[in-house]
């Protein structure tokens, strides 16, 4: 960003007072502690100037009445926002994608525009254009990518789409070209290093929001639940984190953001891990939850099946003996064996970064705000802030998730339509070679499709 001389800054530096000093930022519109912030409790920021609570591990206190009205309203907002998200899983794979990129959008443009500097924007037109260009650039080069892996299970419609899908990453690039091209050809003088930094700021924001959030929809083709687990995971250590907050939370954890508490963050850990590993259980049951979706417009009522991963399946394990022996002093009754499904030990993992480490991505958006003087991203969730403020830990939760999954639990498999997507990239000579050669095993083996084949071919 160019640097901006403001009128009276040669007195200052006469009299001695450096750019940026304590004089200087106590001119600087000051961030209410009482409304917005109090409103965010445990989980949120109060990210005010006044040093209040800072330094002293103390949360700073504030009115009982404005405390429970803002309490009363997040709470509302916070169970229309539970209602609709359970909808929107409800309705299947398709509606979830539309709302991922629905957040993928809204929240783009929250981060984008703590940049906007709305005088020198005036003078360059093209500034907004080239920051929603670029978007629909990469959305078209992921969206693409996961268009032809959903099509795989429509193998006559990819065959029609097969040139498409074979250039796609060809065309995705060439359009971020034109992007490219079409910044360098609009830069100009007095201008220069606002300009760059407004387009670093544009590629931090796709890579931190759009690239990021783009794994919760690779988690959705592995299965609804690696989707809904990770997000659930989320939203029930923050609830849990603000509400031992708010009625224990004395001890500051980080200086970046002054609401939040210890009591908060040990708290909603331990409710989260324990969260995770019965709600895992009643989840395992569900095919429409762990069955990787079959099509796009499968819904939570529609009749499901598929082979279960084994990790879904239940598992008798044997209770240590010294474990076993107090159990049958308490519950008056031995217990030699467990019945337990794998994927609850591996959700505890997922809990354990839901409440350790995915709070971090909250952190990072405190640190942001600080760094812009804001309080919230936006305004549009009353009593919450912006898009952003809800979902900043999400981002990073979808990573860890996906990259879990992928590592430790995923079953390599082998399907017709992966099989069939192979099949289309090989020219013609080569597709009736492997139609030939499977013919002859399935003729070798006695098979009844190879006979049908061989009759087929000799009335032909």
């Amino acid at each position: 960003m160019g640097r901006v001389t403001k009128k009276g800054s040669t007195a200052n530096m006469q009299s001695g007072e450096k750019i940026g000093s304590p004089t200087k930022l106590r001119h600087r519109k000051p961030i209410d502690n009482g409304s917005t912030a109090a409103a965010k409790g445990d989980y949120d920021d109060n990210d005010g100037e006044d040093g209040q609570g800072k330094g002293t591990g103390i949360v700073p206190q504030e009115d009982t009445k404005k405390k429970w009205r803002n309490w009363r309203q997040r709470t509302t907002f916070t169970f229309l926002m539970i209602a609709g998200f359970f909808t929107v899983i409800a309705l299947g794979p398709l509606s979830t994608m539309l709302m991922v990129l629905c957040l993928q959008v809204l929240i783009y443009r929250e981060v984008i525009s703590l940049s906007s500097v709305p005088k020198k924007e005036r003078d360059l037109p093209w500034s907004r254009a080239m920051n929603a260009y670029f978007l629909i650039c990469l959305e078209y080069y992921l969206y693409g990518e996961n268009m032809h892996r959903a099509l795989k299970r429509h193998p006559w419609l990819e065959a029609h789409l097969q040139p498409f899908f074979a250039h796609h990453r060809f065309i995705s690039f060439s359009l971020y070209l034109i992007g490219f091209v079409w910044f360098v050809s609009t830069l100009r003088k007095g201008y220069y290093r606002f300009q760059m930094g407004q387009f670093a700021w544009t590629h931090m924001a796709l890579g931190l929001v759009v690239v990021q959030s783009q794994y919760m929809i690779e988690n959705i083709f592995e299965g609804i639940f690696w989707f809904f687990l990770p997000i659930a995971l989320v939203i029930v250590n923050d609830i849990f984190a603000y509400v031992f907050g708010f009625f224990f939370g004395r001890h500051q954890l980080i200086e970046l953001s002054p609401k939040k508490t210890w009591e908060g963050y040990i708290g909603g850990g331990v409710t989260t891990m324990m969260f995770g590993f019965v709600f895992t259980a009643m989840l395992s049951d569900w095919p429409f939850m762990y069955c990787p979706p079959p099509n796009l417009h499968m819904t939570a009522f529609s009749n499901v099946t598929c082979e279960k991963n084994p990790v879904f399946v239940p598992q008798e394990y044997r209770v240590p003996a010294a474990l076993s022996a107090a159990l049958s002093v308490v519950l008056k009754r031995h217990i030699a064996t467990v019945t337990i499904r794998p994927v609850q030990f591996h959700s505890l993992a997922i809990s354990a970064f839901a409440s350790l480490i995915a709070p971090f991505g909250g952190f990072f958006a405190s640190g942001v705000k600080r760094a812009f003087n804001i309080k919230d991203f936006g305004n549009s969730i009353p009593g919450h802030g912006g898009v952003t403020d809800r979902f900043d830990c999400q981002f990073i939760m979808a990573v860890f998730s996906h990259s879990y999954y992928s590592s430790f639990i995923k079953v390599s498999t082998v399907t017709v339509g992966g099989l069939f997507s192979s099949f289309l990239s090989l020219n013609s000579e080569k597709q009736m070679e492997l139609y030939h050669s499977i013919q002859e095993y399935l003729q070798s083996t006695g098979s009844a499709v190879g006979e049908a084949a061989s009759a087929a071919a000799g009335a032909a």
